[in-house]
Parts: structure tokens; C-alpha cells; sequence
């Protein structure tokens, strides 16, 4: 079944914020509601409506991630939601649709959202590719490691320096997936009312930072940034010094962050969380784009399924040369656009997802997908 669905004008997100404070069973207080209104300028929300009022709507923003050194366009999908009198009568399913069509016309290749139900979208081709960690403390575990020669500064979001967002450049650089800040972005959704703390080494160079806040007796540490060993030990000193104002922490850490390891005591309690979800938009353009940032000297024929997205269905030719359409060929690599996102964006190997059952094909053929690899983690330290 089809809807009609139409893009916001200004005059109704209002409209648009009251499905919000109902889906998700929040309140926006009066004082804060113009700021969130005028936010909304920079997306695109597009609604179905039913008899005049608002039954579902969808949030598109356009942002760039990280892939390396490289930065892709690409569009994050927020704040979709139905009235429950509306679900279950494929709203969802049209604005999704909806989406991909805008972000393909867009140039937006790249696709991510946090899921209320990980199932859900990974039928519309999303797949998790970020993960955290967090790791639950006491008191008696904040034991300094190692002393250094190098100094902590707190700052404000009024009051950070410039160097904040080149820590995070660095890092970013080096992982898969994680978001071009802007300078907004920074004041009002990475660092709101936290606080930032940066390691300088002892040359006045800045190698790491946290963001945190501390309440109730308890620190929360939002994202731990170390660029090295120094400054990862650095910021967990300056953790540690909070030890007379605290009775527990919580710090929210890349799966690849090692500080668990360094602890006095490593016994102690630590989750894992799936976090986002992103997919391939344009398997073609996205390629082309990608192919010019790596080595690929080999030539591979991947198959593609993609229910959501018909552009993407078919079969590839990957060279030096770049992608387009082809024939199948008996040696072709198969598998959905979901799996093919893992690929790219490192969550797990070729071999294991053929070990897993998500690619089929001959080994030999499957071993060439690790030539369009990166050597970069996955990651993502943002909300939308």
C-alpha cells in the first residue's frame, strides 16, 4: 500500500514535536521548545497524514562520516515515529522507502539510525556496525596506573579550544563510520552541559581529551578519546582523582579501548551494547567514490540483493577501473546489501561472514573482498 507523504512546512513541526513527546514519552519544557523548533530547520521531516492530522513522520539529516581519512555524505535517519492508532499499516515501511529514494537523488551514499528494534531495519538494509562498551566501576577501582609528566584543563562548551576538534579529527581518521562535527554540533549535541577534560603532554600538546559529567555522587564519562598510551593514562590519573567525590563511574568506551586491560584489578563489570545501524545507499556511487581512496588492483564480481532499494540490485563488476553493471558470472560473490555494509565498514571479516552463511561463493573469489577493506575499526560516539 502507498501513502502520500509530504515534507514538513514550518507552520507544523509543532505537530511534528507533539508525535515526538508521545512516542517517546518525553516532555520538551517551555523554555526549551523554540530551540528545539528551530533545529528542525536543518532537516527534513516528512509525515503521512490521516484526515488532516499527523500519523507518522521521519527525520533526514544530512551529515558526513569518516571512513579513514576520507569523508562520505550522508544521511541519518531520526525520529520515526506513528501514533499507535496509525502502526502497523506500513507507514514506517512507505517513509523508509521514502528516505532511500531522497538520500539516492541527494548523493547521500551513506545511511545511519539508531533502531528502536535491530530486526526491524535490518529488513530495509540497515545492519549494526557500531558497538560500545561500558565499564562499570567503584571506588576501590580507581587506582592510578602510571604517572605522567603531562597536565589535565577543563573546559565548557564555551570555553573549549579549537584543539577539541582536532583530537577528534585524529581519531575519527582512524576508525570507520564516526561523524563530521560540526562546530554546532560540538556546542550543543557532544558536549551540552558536560565537561570537557584535554591531556597535554609536557610539551603543551594536546593527545586526548574526555567528555563527563559528575552528579550524585557518580561520574559518567560520555566518550574517552586517548590518541596514545601517555594520554590514555593521563585521563584515567585525572578519572582517579575524583576518588574523595564519588562512590561509582561509568565510562562508555570503544570496544577496542584497551583500558580495561591496564586496570589494577581488570575483575570488574563490563557490557556490551549494539549501538547504530547504517547501510549502503548506492552500492555504484558509493564504490566509485571509494575505490579512489584504496588499492584495488584485482577484479571482482559481486552480486547484490536489496529489497529496498532496486538501483542496487544486480551485479557488479569491481576493478582499478571503478564499478558498473555486468552480467552474473559463474564466479560471482553473493550476498545483501546488509552484508556488504559489514564488509566495508570492517564489523567482520569476509571470512567470517561467508563462515556465518551472509556471502557465498568461492573462497578465492570471497579473499579479494579484503582488498576493499580499510584497516580501521568501526565506531560511533554520536546520537541523532
Amino acid at each position: 500500500m502507498t501513502h502520500s507523504i509530504k515534507k514538513l512546512e514550518q507552520k507544523l513541526y509543532e505537530e511534528s514535536l507533539q508525535l515526538s513527546e508521545y512516542a517517546f514519552q518525553y516532555k520538551v519544557p517551555s523554555e526549551k521548545r523554540d530551540k528545539r523548533l528551530q533545529q528542525l530547520k536543518v532537516q527534513d521531516v516528512y509525515g503521512i497524514f490521516s484526515e488532516g492530522s499527523l500519523a507518522a513522520k521521519l527525520h533526514l539529516l544530512s551529515l558526513e562520516v569518516w571512513i579513514g581519512n576520507e569523508k562520505y555524505s550522508m544521511g541519518g535517519i531520526a525520529g520515526v515515529a506513528t501514533y499507535p492508532e496509525y502502526r502497523r499499516k506500513g507507514l514506517v515501511r512507505s517513509l523508509l522507502s521514502h528516505a532511500l529514494e531522497e538520500m539516492n537523488n541527494k548523493g547521500q551514499t551513506i545511511s545511519m539510525l539508531h533502531p528502536f528494534d535491530i530486526d526491524f531495519y535490518r529488513k530495509f538494509g540497515w545492519e549494526v556496525f557500531a558497538y560500545f562498551n561500558k565499564l562499570y566501576l567503584t571506588k576501590k577501582d580507581l587506582i592510578p596506573i602510571k604517572k605522567t609528566n603531562g597536565s589535565i584543563k577543563r573546559f565548557t562548551k564555551e570555553t573549549y579550544p579549537v584543539e577539541l576538534h582536532q583530537l577528534y579529527d585524529r581519531y575519527a581518521s582512524n576508525h570507520s563510520g564516526m561523524l563530521e562535527r560540526t562546530k554546532e554540533w560540538w556546542k550543543e549535541r557532544s558536549i551540552g552541559d558536560l565537561w570537557i577534560a584535554i591531556y597535554y603532554d609536557e610539551n603543551h600538546v594536546p593527545q586526548g581529551y574526555l567528555s563527563y559529567e559528575v552528579k550524585n555522587e557518580k561520574m559518567k564519562v560520555e566518550e574517552f578519546v586517548p590518541l596514545n598510551a601517555e594520554a590514555r593514562h593521563g585521563l584515567w590519573n585525572f578519572i582517579c582523582q575524583h576518588d574523595s567525590m564519588i562512590n561509582d563511574s561509568e565510562l562508555v568506551l570503544n570496544p577496542n579501548e584497551p583500558l580495561s586491560f591496564l586496570l589494577r584489578n581488570p575483575r570488574v563489570k563490563m557490557e556490551r551494547f549494539p549501538y547504530f545501524m547504517n547501510r549502503i545507499v548506492n552500492v555504484e556511487s558509493f564504490l566509485n567514490a571509494y575505490l579512489k581512496h584504496i588499492e584495488f588492483d584485482d577484479r571482482l564480481t559481486l552480486t547484490i540483493k536489496d529489497d529496498q532499494a532496486e538501483w542496487n540490485n544486480g551485479t557488479f563488476t569491481v576493478s582499478a577501473h571503478g564499478v558498473k553493471k555486468s552480467e552474473p558470472a559463474d564466479n560471482t560473490v553473493v550476498m545483501d546489501i546488509n552484508t556488504l555494509t559489514a564488509v566495508i565498514f570492517g564489523v567482520y571479516s569476509p571470512k567470517a561472514l561467508m563462515d556465518m552463511g551472509q556471502i557465498e561463493g568461492d573462497l578465492p573469489e570471497v579473499a579479494k573482498l579484503e582488498k576493499l577493506t580499510k584497516d580501521v575499526s568501526p565506531f560511533f560516539y554520536d546520537f541523532f
